[in-house]
């Protein structure tokens, strides 16, 4: 019982933090950066990629490896939040049994 109580409280803290980045990282992101000489380069030199548009060029050429470690971030990401799913949400006869050791009466 003691250890599902420490499981809940360590879930909430870790969500808490969570939120706690996220809203930080919200806040540094409204900075205006329309008018870097990065952004001149994108806008002038994108067709030399063979893209179609802007963002096409962006994402699969110039930023390639960033959007791929933001996809393998994501993934880690989303298999965590299914391996503590499975641990948190049990179905009622899996407690019974781990409680009595597996062996029925």
């Amino acid at each position: 019982m003691k250890e599902n109580i420490t499981k809940r409280i360590f879930t909430a803290l870790l969500v808490v933090g969570i939120c706690i980045l996220l809203i930080q990282g919200m806040g540094l992101s409204h900075e205006d950066k329309s008018d870097s000489p990065l952004t001149e380069f994108y806008v002038e030199n994108y067709e030399e990629t063979g893209a179609i548009n802007l963002v096409e060029a962006i994402l699969f050429d110039y930023r390639g490896y960033d959007t791929f470690g933001e996809l393998l971030v994501l993934y880690i990401a989303i298999t965590g939040v299914i391996i503590l799913g499975k641990e948190i949400i049990k179905p009622k006869g899996e407690d019974q049994q781990a409680d009595d050791g597996g062996e029925e009466d």
